[in-house]
């Protein structure tokens, strides 16, 4: 599913470090891109996998032009005959049964909602926040579900995947004279705005998350298609005012967690921590994808051993666990694909090192009463 992260890099291989349980600070958690793909008794048995992996907590992907291949009459009403979420009903049902908190994000714009049709075009504003308050709606723990009971609560809700890259937010920049200007951060900064009310209005518990940020560092606008980094983007949603509950980000540090410098990485934790803090003071930090790949990959160049990526997942909750802000840490993915070498297991579905060190990282790190489902 994540094709397409800009993140440059060196060729890397290192030697195997011994692997130490941290203390006990951020949640570790697991995300499975699989899963928006599954179904019926395949779904089931993927969750089953899930949860041997001893997460309780994963980040679900609601893919929105699966829900709304046509345009609903009332965008804001779950029970609008256009939408199925019957593929996401069973998900995230399936994952509340298993004692495994669900994080949810939403992407993938509908033909119908953009000027161009295509599934990562920039989304028409007022059709994206109202999804959002579909989501919101149907996933308050009050929702009737077909067996007599109602559909589980879903907390904490992202708005987008990675608007500050064009994979998923397209275009980044407009032309402007003879000129290209940042586009992508003042766009969705008015749909964090205009979401924002309409989710807290359908369920006020809720935790909106913006920012879901792509690992960029520098931002060069040249072209429709360049990338935001994520210290301007974060400040051009300063400047919108964008209202958030808790902030988002994916850090794929080049280098050892605790070593890697450059912007987004875990030694930047406090730079972000402080803009953060000038949208709402005391946000909580979601690291919502990290990782390390284990071979090549078209769209992610750097890369380690599987043992290194077993020492480095201990060395990541080391990192995180230096800041109290950050409260989960996630990580991507489950397994690997031909786009993305980063999972626990290979292709085949054998299991990397890296599968026992998260599992025994779950065990130190776990899930708070708060964050339970």
């Amino acid at each position: 599913m994540r094709i397409g992260r800009i993140i440059g890099g060196i060729i890397g291989m290192a030697a195997a470090v011994a692997i130490t349980a941290p203390a006990s600070g951020a949640i570790l958690a697991l995300q499975d891109d699989q899963l928006p793909n599954l179904s019926g008794q395949a779904l089931e048995q993927r969750l089953d996998l899930l949860k041997s992996s001893g997460t309780k907590v994963t980040r679900v992907d609601i893919i929105w032009r699966q829900v709304a291949k046509t345009r609903p009459a009332d965008a804001t009403n779950p029970a609008d005959p256009a939408y199925d979420w019957s593929r996401f009903d069973q998900m995230l049902s399936g994952l509340v049964a298993r004692d495994i908190t669900p994080m949810v994000t939403y992407y993938w714009t509908p033909e119908w909602a953009s000027r161009t049709g295509k599934p990562n075009a920039a989304p028409r504003i007022s059709d994206a926040a109202a999804f959002a308050a579909a989501i919101a709606r149907r996933y308050n723990g009050t929702w009737p579900n077909a067996s007599g009971g109602t559909l589980p609560l879903v907390k904490r809700i992202e708005i987008w995947n990675e608007p500050n890259i064009g994979t998923f937010w397209f275009p980044q920049c407009r032309r402007q004279g003879g000129r290209y200007v940042m586009e992508s951060a003042r766009q969705y900064a008015a749909l964090v705005a205009a979401a924002y009310p309409l989710v807290k209005a359908a369920s006020p518990n809720s935790i909106v998350t913006g920012g879901v940020t792509g690992p960029v560092g520098g931002s060069v606008c040249d072209s429709a298609d360049s990338s935001v980094g994520t210290i301007t983007f974060a400040e051009e949603m300063i400047r919108q005012k964008a209202p958030i509950d808790a902030w988002s980000m994916h850090l794929y540090p080049i280098g050892p967690p605790l070593k890697a410098y450059f912007v987004p990485s875990w030694k930047t934790i406090p730079q972000i921590t402080r803009l953060v803090d000038r949208l709402k003071p005391g946000a909580p930090i979601y690291v919502t994808e990290t990782g390390y790949h284990t071979s090549y990959a078209r769209y992610h160049r750097y890369w380690v051993t599987e043992a290194q990526q077993a020492a480095w997942l201990v060395d990541t909750m080391k990192a995180a666990n230096q800041y109290p802000r950050v409260e989960v840490v996630m990580q991507f993915n489950m397994q690997d694909n031909k786009f993305w070498t980063g999972g626990l297991m290979r292709m085949d579905a054998t299991k990397k090192p890296s599968w026992a060190a998260f599992t025994s990282q779950v065990g130190a790190n776990p899930r708070p009463a708060t964050w339970a489902p």
